[in-house]
């Protein structure tokens, strides 16, 4: 499944490089970007849409930007439009609401016949394809790839499951898509950081385990170095970053025997070196008692953010 879906990212990813916010204001700029994606982010958890849906969405509205010039004063019916076809193609039919009650929930002020006329227009400039590889299928991936591999990865953390932790993930995914510099970077390389900091904070062997993924997934060196610091940084300033984990008793994973070559080596060296960058305070912080903020929701912050942009 991994190879199948790097090969459609090869075949249909491209990278959208937004603009500053004072270069050009007939034309969406990044900020307005990242906040029409939060938006979708609250609309996506209003309607009971998947982690699915609103990974495809973001990736129909961003490639829908890399083919047409929008302006500002669409962009809501833009966003509303993606994320309507991107529950059309992948939640069910019961859960998928009427143009009008898509219109009356979200009080995005488009009337149906605007809602529908964009919704054709996405479609044809996407020659109706509407199924992309995203972050998100590669965060399922590579998250079931790691349980597979290393069934006991979540033995020494208090009260976590394989879906908890997934859902953690996810949360963290979710904010990094709301960063439109972020979006410069393939979706199999922006899954595997959000992983990669977080295995940092639950093993000792991680550079191994990213080291193992990486090679598998044929990700760069030096771009999943620079996304991670971007990512990282990214994170911690929105507090999502370090997780506070509590850590149980427990025995040291068992150690595989891996014959390394010198270039898979090399390959350490050179993420380590990357890596080191990012962190100036003591590697302790990182498991400081914070279990409370563990599963706190920021559900509250999009909501605030998400008002504002509506009115």
């Amino acid at each position: 499944m991994l190879r199948q879906n790097l090969i459609k990212e090869q075949d249909q990813w491209k990278p959208k490089a937004y603009n500053s916010v004072d270069i050009d204001t007939s034309e969406v700029n990044g900020n307005q970007r990242d906040e029409a994606v939060r938006w979708m982010l609250f609309l996506n958890r209003r309607f009971g849409f998947t982690p699915e849906t609103f990974g495809l969405s973001v990736s129909l509205l961003d490639r829908f930007h890399c083919l047409v010039k929008v302006r500002p004063k669409y962009l809501h019916c833009v966003a509303i439009s993606c994320l309507y076809i991107a529950a059309k193609t992948l939640e069910e039919e019961e859960v998928i609401p009427s143009t009008v009650d898509l219109v009356k929930i979200s009080q995005c002020s488009c009337s149906v016949a605007e809602i529908l006329r964009m919704e054709l227009a996405i479609l044809n400039k996407l020659s109706w394809n509407s199924k992309f590889v995203t972050a998100v299928d590669f965060i399922h991936i590579i998250h079931g790839l790691l349980m597979n591999y290393f069934p006991q990865l979540l033995k020494g953390l208090s009260d976590m499951t394989p879906s908890r932790h997934l859902g953690l993930l996810m949360r963290r995914l979710f904010c990094c898509y709301s960063d439109h510099r972020l979006m410069t970077f393939r979706p199999v390389t922006l899954a595997m950081t959000v992983i990669c900091l977080e295995l940092e904070q639950m093993t000792p062997n991680w550079l191994s385990m990213v080291i193992m993924v990486q090679q598998m997934a044929k990700i760069d060196n030096e771009d999943f170095i620079q996304c991670r610091e971007e990512s990282g940084r990214f994170l911690t300033s929105n507090k999502l970053l370090p997780t506070g984990y509590k850590f149980s008793a427990q025995k040291p994973l068992p150690k595989k025997s891996i014959k390394r070559k010198a270039s898979i080596l090399d390959d350490e060296d050179d993420i380590y070196d990357g890596i080191k960058r990012l962190y100036n305070e003591d590697s302790n912080d990182v498991r400081m008692s914070c279990a409370k903020e563990l599963h706190q929701d920021n559900q509250d912050n999009f909501i605030q953010m998400t008002t504002v942009s509506a009115n």
